[in-house]
């Protein structure tokens, strides 16, 4: 939802309209997750230009009098699996608002068991929360380890909003929901066209599946990590 950083929005005006259509949804905390590449980026790079369109879009909530429409947020990133991560201190700069959780972006190549093994050493080696990123995308990948992932108990997996909109996934989003194997729910927003945001629409899908019970551990998870912040939260 960040201005001109990624693939995401492309401008302030399109910002602005994703997070005030995010508001009317229900929604009243958010989490800015821009991707970061370790390839592409430096730590320090990335977080000056995450610093960058936070400004943009700070400048155009005050120019266009939306205080009052804006949800609070805090800034992440949504960090690409890269070897060695969980030996890396620049981790640490990566994380939800500055507290112990970090999204990670999982590669869409096939996973090795190496893979896997890096990701869990990130809380031994490091005492960070892994949050796993859209777990939906991965779900063809070998079964073994996509289940090592979702069973461990120090892991916490999130799922976009689209696993439960999409009609041939509808059911089996459901069925993990209510297994417990889904453990937080993102809209994954990206514009107002392909991907607007739409979790209002997922939660009223989670509702008419009989897994309304479900929300009330989702948003649980939401308030801790959201909590947890201990960078300064925008409230508009």
């Amino acid at each position: 939802m960040l201005p001109r950083i990624d693939d995401g929005s492309k401008s302030v005006d399109m910002s602005l309209e994703m997070l005030t259509g995010s508001m009317a949804q229900g929604v009243r905390s958010v989490i800015f997750t821009p991707h970061f590449y370790a390839d592409m980026d430096s730590p320090e790079t990335f977080l000056r230009r995450r610093a960058e369109s936070l400004k943009r879009l700070e400048d155009g909530i005050r120019a266009n009098s939306l205080e009052d429409q804006i949800p609070e947020y805090i800034l992440g990133a949504e960090v690409h699996y890269f070897r060695g991560m969980s030996r890396s201190q620049a981790l640490e700069d990566l994380t939800i608002g500055g507290s112990s959780y970090i999204l990670i972006e999982m590669p869409f190549r096939n996973w090795q068991p190496q893979m896997v093994d890096e990701i869990m050493e990130i809380s031994r080696v490091l005492g960070l929360n892994v949050i796993i990123a859209h777990i939906e995308r991965y779900l063809d990948q070998d079964r073994k380890l996509v289940k090592r992932l979702i069973e461990d108990p120090d892991i916490l997996i999130q799922s976009n909003a689209e696993f439960f909109i999409e009609h041939r996934t509808t059911r089996k989003a459901l069925k993990m929901l209510t297994k417990g194997q889904i453990d937080l729910l993102g809209s994954d927003s990206h514009n107002m066209t392909g991907r607007a945001p739409n979790l209002g629409e997922a939660v009223e899908i989670i509702k008419a599946g009989k897994a309304e019970s479900q929300l009330g551990r989702i948003y649980a998870n939401g308030v801790r990590i959201f909590s947890s912040a201990t960078s300064e939260v925008g409230d508009y």
